[in-house]
């Protein structure tokens, strides 16, 4: 054969080769997630019916195929859970989408994941979450670099430190309620208004930086939410579209330049500041990254802000958790805040409670209470029944799960033991808070459950509430997302009724009897479009949001 060809040859071998190692390594690790699950089966582990061949992949699609396309995976979780009889524990085999992973259901559990245990964030979670976050952050590390980082952030997160930062809330919260009157009768979903709301309180506060993203377009915003969709983080197979890579490398590079420059303008307020020998606790150096970067200087034995040059290494690993703090903040506060609304709609008792205790509070005039709360912020503390609203919205929407790597012994209430090693455990969090064995009457919103005493049955059980997750690994803005529904309720419900309109957005759309009867010529059944009868469920945006964004009129109801 001559030279030339054997050059051809080559490659063409080399390539076999490599598909060869590829299809092997492929093989191996499926067999190797089917054994462990057959392993589990054999073991009566609850689980629903398996194969070798598909595992469980074809019986969640028949659970998915019951709701909308677009429901929220936990939602889901939730029925399975149901079927199986509300056991505290279930595998699941999706490989090869997830590894063998094991649901919690229930509060022991959970407890044992998140506290005894603590166990580790997946590995999976830095392919999911640090092309939007940029890098390493508090979701996804573990151990002593996870602990350093949370040691610096924490002091920004403090109770009393957030009650100063009341009144930079209130402003945000003032051109929220401006927008909303200008909503008057129009019929637009209501996310594209508390998302920017958000994103306006989690910059004031962590970066003090005024965006501004609810009266103008902010590139910062731009960027993050166009990351989010492109990641599509429920759906692994979007990161082998090409064209993903691209966009969000040209999206990180402009979240870190607009974050870099205002880190640079706090550090040299800070240098300044320890260099006139000034007060540092001025206004200016009152946000999150100012104290964490305090923090920063004594943990390296270095009180003063002396260099005239920003730390690299801080600046990096600051700009991670700003970015984690904004997409949190879209999953977190935006999806509640509207949930709550669609609760007081659904609920037009609970709303009157809430505004018989706001008025008792801040005064009849509903809007001086703006005024009143930015001069006693600790008024806050005095709306309890507002706090049960919120705990009970939450309770029934929870907006994200908790994913942790498996390895010790889980047990459940009758002792049974569930084994995690070469699994994921997952704290679902819609299941253990809809569980007909943890709470009584679990599907109905009864906000008075959070206002009894420990004697009565409504009285949540330990450990069982966990929308922000508990334990070391609690959210850390757990305090900045309650304090701001809080501002947010009292600034609004006294003024504004705010209701459902998803079939005036069918016809404003072109949808509704058109969409439907395509859906059913093509699938050969209606198109599912509830989640218990409500167009408002769940979907899979990131975390859980609000199907649609929550289209709804805004009505006036209150000028003072």
């Amino acid at each position: 054969m001559p030279s030339n060809l054997y050059l051809l040859v080559l490659p063409v071998n080399v390539l076999y080769v490599v598909i060869g190692i590829i299809l092997f390594l492929s093989l191996h690790r499926a067999y190797k997630a089917r054994a462990r699950v057959n392993e589990l089966r054999k073991m009566s582990m609850p689980m629903p019916p398996w194969n070798w061949f598909t595992g469980h992949l074809l019986i969640l699609q028949r659970y998915m195929s019951k709701f909308p396309k677009d429901t929220f995976i936990n939602v889901i979780i939730s029925d399975v859970a149901r079927e199986l009889g509300n056991v505290d524990m279930f595998y699941l085999d999706l490989w090869p989408f997830l590894k063998p992973t094991l649901f919690i259901c229930s509060p022991d559990p959970a407890f044992q994941a998140a506290n005894k245990f603590n166990l580790p964030k997946p590995s999976m979670y830095r392919v999911m979450f640090e092309p939007i976050n940029g890098g390493p952050n508090l979701l996804t590390m573990n151990g002593e670099q996870w602990k350093f980082w949370r040691s610096l952030f924490n002091p920004g997160f403090a109770p009393a430190y957030l009650m100063q930062q009341v009144p930079a809330i209130i402003d945000c919260v003032q051109t929220f309620t401006d927008r909303l009157r200008d909503l008057d009768g129009k019929v637009l979903p209501l996310q594209n208004f508390t998302t920017p709301l958000t994103m306006d309180v989690i910059m004031r506060v962590a970066l003090d930086l005024e965006l501004n993203c609810q009266r103008n377009e902010h590139p910062l915003v731009n960027s993050l939410l166009t990351m989010i969709s492109w990641s599509k983080l429920g759906n692994p197979l979007a990161r082998f579209n090409p064209v993903r890579t691209f966009v969000l490398r040209k999206h990180d590079k402009i979240m870190n330049r607009i974050i870099g420059g205002e880190l640079q303008k706090r550090f040299e307020e800070l240098h300044n500041s320890s260099q006139s020998a000034t007060d540092v606790d001025s206004k200016r150096s009152k946000s999150v990254v100012t104290l964490t970067l305090s923090e920063y200087h004594k943990v390296n034995n270095n009180s003063k802000v002396e260099s005239a040059t920003l730390d690299k290494h801080f600046a990096d690993f600051a700009t991670y958790q700003l970015r984690l703090f904004l997409f949190a903040g879209h999953d977190t506060v935006t999806s509640v805040l509207v949930y709550i609304y669609h609760m007081l709609y659904k609920h037009p008792e609970v709303r009157y409670h809430m505004c018989q205790e706001h008025e008792a509070v801040f005064g009849p005039n509903a809007s001086n209470a703006s005024n009143i709360l930015r001069a006693n912020p600790l008024l806050l503390n005095q709306t309890p029944f507002t706090l049960a609203v919120i705990k009970e919205t939450m309770r029934l929407f929870p907006p994200a799960g908790a994913m942790r790597e498996g390895g010790p012994i889980l047990v459940d209430r009758n002792g049974l033991k569930f084994p995690t090693d070469d699994c994921l455990v997952s704290n679902s969090h819609h299941t253990i808070h809809r569980n007909p064995n943890v709470w009584v009457r679990a599907e109905d919103f009864l906000p008075e459950r959070w206002l009894v005493d420990a004697s009565h049955e409504l009285y949540p059980p330990p450990d069982a509430f966990r929308p922000f997750e508990l334990g070391p690994r609690m959210c850390i803005g757990h305090n900045l997302s309650l304090i701001e529904l809080k501002i947010t309720l009292i600034m609004t419900v006294r003024t504004f009724r705010v209701e459902p309109a998803y079939e005036k957005w069918d016809e404003l759309k072109g949808k509704g009897i058109a969409e439907r009867a395509l859906g059913k010529w093509w699938s050969g059944c209606e198109k599912v479009l509830t989640v218990d009868g409500d167009r408002a469920y769940q979907e899979e945006k990131g975390g859980a949001h609000p199907s649609e964004g929550y289209p709804c009129t805004v009505q006036v109801i209150s000028q003072g």
